[in-house]
């Protein structure tokens, strides 16, 4: 048996045994709750409960209700649909309302994500790659990610197999099927900038999809929560936490003006994302322009894509951090040793933001969410720069 056997074979037995744990804690609520408390991650009941409310939301629709308007049936929580209805279809397809369906589609999402979380780490083999993925897999990032198994799990695996996959006719599947099923995944069509003919197709297909869905695309944007917590990122994030604190406060910002405030917060973050890009963005008509790109990149302009886009005009509980992780082959290759460690210490405090909570009004809070927030911002900086490192050299722009 040769090394890549070997090798695979540790990689499918570690994911079902990690999924086939997670598992069977979830047959019993106190386990499950009490396994989640020690990690210090907010569990509930259901398990998988982010998972779970596609039942809900499925149910409202059978109902002859709207999924993505509150009704009088709707849950406490899962009150408005916030994924395109295609999702709908998928839950009723696999019938998802059944337990034993539910806990095999559950297990086959967890096995799929620890296999590509393994195979990540085998197809590098980079001791620093494998010290950054061990930060974050024993995050309460991951923890919670799994622990609600959010559908940023799936969308995570879809982008991670178009990256690796050779075949084009399979990049652009897995793709269009993250897009289709999260629309944000857009924000990673640059890993396909190395093919510009592809690229460009790739992007009139996108913006055609999003036309055709347009009027769903409206209510999502309208059912979106703007979470004002220390677990989340994004522009609109931090307009709406100084929006609260201003109206705790007796501030400026207020409901008469919030709008405006947080479109103005949206269009700094833009420009200065912008501008960071620019840096090392080069006009010239006589630059080279490259024919290749290396994975390192692709996965750069991929994670980094999504995490850049996401930050400028959304606001994003800290799941989605998941994809910083594909932004790791490219930044470990280009920071120094200092800057590394400092990335790490970054990283080690973003991915852990659960483990800041408090008073949301009280000095010590506000100081913990600046601090956290700080560094959220140097991440969204840092890959802004390095997204014009790269792409100066796949793109000419004349004028």
């Amino acid at each position: 048996m040769d090394v890549s056997s070997k090798h695979l074979i540790l990689k499918i037995l570690l994911s079902i045994s990690l999924s086939l744990i997670i598992i069977i804690l979830s047959y019993n609520e106190i386990f499950w709750l009490t396994f989640w408390s020690f990690l210090n991650v907010p569990s509930v009941t259901p398990a998988f409960s982010d998972f779970d409310a596609l039942n809900i939301f499925l149910s409202y629709k059978k109902m002859g209700l709207n999924p993505y308007i509150e009704n009088p049936e709707s849950h406490s929580i899962h009150k408005l649909l916030i994924y395109p209805s295609v999702w709908l279809n998928l839950t009723d397809i696999l019938n998802l309302n059944n337990e034993f369906n539910f806990k095999f589609v559950s297990f086959l999402i967890l096995f799929t994500y620890f296999y590509v979380l393994i195979d990540f780490y085998f197809r590098f083999k980079s001791k620093a790659l494998g010290f950054f993925l061990l930060i974050f897999f024993f995050s309460t990032t991951n923890f919670i990610l799994i622990e609600r198994l959010n559908v940023e799990i799936i969308i995570f695996c879809l982008i991670y197999f178009a990256l690796l996959n050779k075949k084009e006719i399979i990049q652009l599947v897995f793709y269009f099927i993250s897009v289709a099923l999260k629309i944000f995944p857009i924000f990673s069509i640059f890993m396909f900038i190395g093919k510009k003919k592809i690229f460009f197709l790739i992007l009139a297909f996108s913006i055609i999809y999003l036309f055709l869905i347009r009027e769903e695309i409206f209510l999502i944007s309208n059912n979106v929560i703007e979470y004002a917590l220390i677990p989340a990122y994004g522009a609109n994030s931090i307009s709406k936490a100084l929006y609260f604190y201003s109206m705790k406060f007796g501030y400026l910002v207020n409901d008469n003006n919030y709008q405006l405030f947080k479109l103005l917060i949206t269009i700094f973050f833009i420009l200065y994302g912008l501008f960071l890009f620019l840096i090392n963005f080069s006009f010239s008509k006589t630059k080279e322009i490259y024919k290749e790109i290396s994975i390192e990149k692709k996965m750069l302009l991929a994670g980094g894509g999504i995490f850049i886009g996401t930050f400028a005009i959304s606001s994003n509980f800290d799941y989605r951090l998941v994809f910083l992780t594909l932004t790791f082959p490219y930044l470990i290759n280009k920071l120094n040793f200092k800057l590394l460690l400092l990335y790490s210490f970054i990283l080690i405090i973003c991915f852990n933001s659960l483990l800041y909570s408090g008073d949301p009004y009280s000095l010590n809070y506000f100081l913990k969410a600046v601090f956290v927030y700080s560094f959220k911002i140097f991440l969204y900086s840092i890959n802004c720069y390095y997204y014009g490192v790269i792409l100066n050299k796949y793109i000419r722009i004349n004028f």
